[in-house]
């Protein structure tokens, strides 16, 4: 943290205390409230306004994360069929991410304080090459030719 000195009282504060939990959760609610309804107006399909995905730029191939803006737009105008086609992986693990992020939002609106995580070194490697491991599967499984696989490439290029 970077001390700064408090204005009124002379004494340092670090950034944090600036403002409280539930202000930074407000916050927080905003700016994803503010980047949803731009998602919402603007069409990825159809405008360069988004980021392109490097690795299929360069080498033609599809990431696992190829179309979850496209995924994202399609779930936000109710098409869910279109977002599963979009990114099945991303459609599928954005419940439990939303849970997840809403659980730890809760408890620090309850609190005002951030909960305090701790992480067990070796779970955080397992969980990590778990994640790794099913993106890179999704990943090789939507690159490969032929019929049931073609379902999980993206719509739109």
């Amino acid at each position: 943290m970077i001390p700064v000195c408090d204005s009124v009282t002379g004494t340092a504060k670090t950034q944090r205390d600036w403002l409280s939990t539930r202000a930074q959760i407000v916050g927080m609610s905003c700016a994803c409230a503010g980047a949803a309804a731009f998602l919402y107006a603007v069409d990825p399909s159809h405008h360069a306004v988004y980021p392109q995905c490097m690795l299929y730029n360069l080498t033609g191939y599809y990431c696992a994360g190829c179309g979850a803006t496209r995924a994202c737009y399609a779930l936000l105008h109710g098409r869910v069929v279109e977002a599963l086609h979009d990114n099945a992986l991303f459609v599928g693990v954005l419940p439990l991410l939303i849970y997840l992020a809403g659980a730890h939002m809760v408890e620090a609106w309850r609190r005002n304080a951030w909960p305090r995580t701790t992480l067990d070194e070796r779970r955080l490697i397992w969980r990590s090459a778990w994640i790794f491991a099913v993106m890179t599967v999704f990943m090789v499984v939507r690159n490969l030719p032929g019929w049931p696989f073609d379902w999980l490439k993206p719509l739109a290029e």
